[in-house]
């Protein structure tokens, strides 16, 4: 079943999520980069995308055992792609093609995949890094789904 927006979702719901998650620091099964896009997720189409991994990791190597017990892949982009699937979203042909609101998978500055959602300004991958959110360039999309 495919995830259905609130009416007002980017007025509201995603943009009343990130001014409250913009200073929040990354913590591992808590506010990483795949918690956070699934709780912007949960903000505007009340599913939770991450049900299956919540509770269940609190470190990368946790993370990653998690992802391979879970979906049987071995990256961020393997659980992205399974929770699209299980979600019932559609992965764009051509990542770049991402709208506001939509699951992505993209290369942080340090070249490793990390999953992000497309900004409300629908120019910028917005994603969670130490001390807060932080914006990567269209360019760094590597997979895209549409939300």
């Amino acid at each position: 079943m495919a995830l259905k927006r609130t009416q007002h979702w980017a007025t509201r719901e995603y943009h009343h999520f990130l001014l409250n998650r913009a200073k929040e620091p990354f913590a591992w099964g808590k506010n990483d980069c795949s918690i956070f896009v699934a709780d912007a997720i949960k903000a505007f189409t009340g599913t939770d995308i991450a049900a299956d991994f919540r509770g269940k990791y609190s470190d990368q190597a946790t993370a990653l055992a998690a992802i391979r017990k879970i979906t049987g892949g071995q990256t961020v982009a393997d659980a992205a792609a399974w929770v699209a699937q299980k979600h019932g979203l559609t992965e764009w042909k051509h990542p770049l093609l991402a709208q506001r609101g939509d699951l992505v998978v993209a290369k942080n500055t340090d070249g490793n995949l990390i999953a992000g959602i497309m900004h409300l300004n629908g120019r910028h991958v917005i994603t969670v890094a130490e001390k807060g959110l932080v914006r990567l360039p269209l360019s760094s999309i590597q997979r895209a789904w549409h939300v």
